[in-house]
């Protein structure tokens, strides 16, 4: 990426515009809970993973069932929870949440999925947090931070008083149409290890507010599934659990598998996003290997 200070001028520069000139886009949310990710079609399609017991569903029901203390608690028993229609869970995933959990990607997404088990106070507490969370600017190299904003605003955008408007134009037209796809024409790709939240971002946007980011970088978008792919050594690499894909990497030592498993989040979420274009296709014939599931 750019030099920070150089990033940083672009960034405020890019807020000053759609300050000035970005009124008429309206980007309010008005959509029904669960607006992030699970729309009904995604969930459906979970639940029967569930119901044919997929190895996919056996993997993570045995996780959460087993009690494996996992990264992304909040997340994983949300998940669960809707999948396997366990209220229980998602009480566990409230509580959480209301506690002393802090990362708003998983605040949002546990407010957004859970809310039928959110006592009145709970959900005034969780909001709370995220609306405090997303009042805060982002570096403008975090593509994780800027896609947690964009998610805590759509799932509190009943509680703004704009219903979320002035945080996803910010993000929207200040950012990511005024820096990061500008950065992208003059050739800055994005990291790679940034690229699940980016496509995160894209969905909840797309999903809510029908507008497709990927137009403002049509070409390097396009092709990216394929480029994604070929950045990675052709030999798999075998550990315990299964085998993984390792993306190309210029330090000593061994692979880093968190790396690897980011990079096939990403390659899943390409894919769900535009499963209709060939190079997507071409990627999910890869993805379709259960060896590396």
């Amino acid at each position: 990426m750019l030099a920070p200070f150089r990033l940083r001028f672009l960034f405020l520069t890019a807020l000053t515009a759609w300050s000035a000139f970005g009124q008429d886009d309206d980007f309010h949310i008005y959509t029904d809970s669960p607006r992030l990710l699970l729309t009904k079609s995604r969930l459906r399609l979970l639940q029967r993973e569930r119901d044919r017991q997929s190895m996919r569903w056996q993997q993570l029901d045995a996780l959460i069932s087993g009690g494996a203390p996992m990264p992304e608690p909040g997340f994983a028993w949300a998940l669960y929870s809707q999948v396997a229609k366990n209220p229980a869970m998602a009480r566990k995933a409230v509580d959480w949440a209301a506690g002393e959990a802090s990362d708003l990607r998983q605040l949002a997404l546990v407010f957004d999925w859970c809310a039928q088990a959110m006592t009145a106070a709970q959900a005034d507490q969780i909001a709370a947090k995220i609306q405090k969370a997303i009042a805060a600017s982002p570096a403008p190299g975090d593509f994780r931070a800027h896609s947690a904003r964009v998610l805590g605003a759509v799932a509190i955008a009943d509680r703004l008083p704009d219903h979320a408007e002035s945080i996803l134009g910010a993000e929207i037209q200040g950012w990511w149409r005024g820096v990061v796809a500008k950065e992208i024409e003059q050739g800055v790709s994005v990291p790679r290890g940034q690229l699940y939240w980016v496509y995160e971002m894209f969905h909840a946007i797309r999903d809510n507010l029908k507008i497709d980011l990927r137009e403002s970088a049509a070409e390097y978008f396009k092709t990216l599934p394929i480029d994604h792919l070929s950045s990675h050594y052709p030999a798999p690499y075998q550990a315990s659990e299964n085998e993984y894909r390792i993306p190309i990497y210029v330090r000593d030592g061994e692979p880093d598998l968190n790396d690897a498993t980011l990079s096939r989040a990403a390659e899943l979420a390409m894919v769900a996003y535009d499963d209709n274009a060939l190079e997507s296709q071409y990627l999910q014939g890869w993805l379709m290997q259960d060896r590396f599931v």
